[in-house]
């Protein structure tokens, strides 16, 4: 979500300079690979660049191909084969052993469809961007033509063909759930062929966005800064609170998306809490964080982080029952404290990295190991 929010901000500073640009997004992946479905990069002729598609390797060839998209005015599917140890005479040498399948488009062929899938995240519903990435000769179908699937709500363009539009819906609905991109092959046989205005095989990329996490800081301290700057780097939208006038201002948070100037106690009036929100209690205050745990505690909320040592942990915990409040053994595993990865951080920068990486590794539902150490390919669940 973060890539999206970049690329269309820059696309917002571009719009007077009228400037043409193309989009690079991967479409499908076999093996390994740096980036995975959906990474996206911006390009204009003149070489810049926003988001990314690779470690570097790829971009130059890219870009070549952006030239070209933008004077024939029409997309290109580019297949990139890095299996082969040939791959590094190429000058790629990335070593993902994978195959990586890009689609680069005219970005005004794409823009109205991702300022729609904008309109509809900042409202937090999920949609998917369904674009046509295979197609026979001779089928009517067009390359990159697209359809926009909301989660709720009525679909909107289409991919040139009702039955195709009907089962990439039916399709797409399931993988929103789980935020997963994913390219599909339907073959008409398989769909009701006399049905289908095309006779071969064709191959739809759906392309998933989910609203953004949120991250809700409490405390406007010194360590909050880092933190805030990195979990908002790391595509989180950042929520600070704070009842001190003094530290509770966007010109000390610009990279927070909300600074809430709010005692504990009113904080519940400005947050409505979800499973997928993620809080962090920097406040430095016992007190404080006796009261934000009596409401955080029986929220929806997954993930509590809470800075300071065990002990300080099971005292608030021993407070809020001294004071009559039941926490049941779930309710308590939300509290990770002390909180962050065991990385011996020192210093607010290195402690907000700490933070940032286990919400993360919650988040992905991964232990924050060592990758070394993992069995499974590295972006399987």
């Amino acid at each position: 979500m973060k890539e999206l929010r970049d690329i269309l901000r820059a696309l917002d500073e571009r719009r007077v300079a009228g400037e043409p640009a193309a989009l690079a997004t991967v479409v499908h992946v076999e093996g390994s690979a740096y980036r995975r479905e959906g990474a996206k990069l911006l390009l204009t002729p003149k070489g810049e660049m926003i988001g990314s598609i690779s470690a570097g390797c790829l971009e130059g060839d890219i870009l070549e191909w952006t030239r070209h998209v933008l004077e024939q005015g029409e997309p290109v599917l580019r297949r990139y084969d890095l299996t082969s140890e040939d791959e590094l005479v190429w000058g790629f040498g990335m070593g993902c052993n994978g195959k990586i399948d890009v689609l680069i488009e005219p970005f005004l062929f794409v823009q109205p469809y991702l300022e729609r899938a904008r309109q509809m995240l900042e409202h937090e519903r999920a949609v998917a961007l369904v674009t046509l990435v295979g197609a026979p000769e001779n089928s009517g179908l067009k390359l990159g033509a697209k359809r926009l699937i909301p989660i709720e709500g009525s679909p909107w363009g289409t991919l040139g063909d009702a039955v195709l539009d009907d089962v990439v819906e039916r399709d797409a609905r399931p993988l929103l759930t789980s935020g997963r991109s994913k390219t599909l092959t339907y073959d008409p046989a398989q769909l009701g062929g006399e049905r289908a205005s095309w006779i071969e095989a064709v191959r739809v990329f759906i392309d998933c966005f989910l609203p953004p996490p949120q991250m809700v800081i409490f405390g406007a301290g010194a360590d909050a800064v880092p933190l805030v700057r990195l979990a908002q780097e790391a595509g989180f939208r950042v929520t600070v609170v704070d009842h001190r006038p003094k530290f509770a201002t966007l010109d000390r948070f610009p990279w927070a998306d909300r600074v809430i100037l709010a005692h504990p106690e009113e904080a519940p009036e400005h947050l409505p809490l979800t499973s997928e929100t993620f809080v962090v209690l920097l406040t430095h205050n016992f007190q404080i964080d006796v009261k934000l745990l009596m409401w955080l505690l029986k929220s929806p909320v997954g993930y509590i982080g809470l800075l300071g040592p065990k002990e300080r942990r099971e005292l608030l915990l021993r407070n809020l029952r001294e004071q009559g409040i039941e926490l049941r053994p779930e309710e308590v595993r939300k509290l990770y404290a002390p909180v962050g990865l065991d990385i011996g951080a020192e210093g607010p920068e290195q402690i907000a990295l700490s933070i940032v990486s286990e919400v993360l590794a919650v988040k992905n539902r991964r232990a924050g190991t060592f990758l070394r150490e993992r069995q499974k390919p590295i972006h399987t669940d």
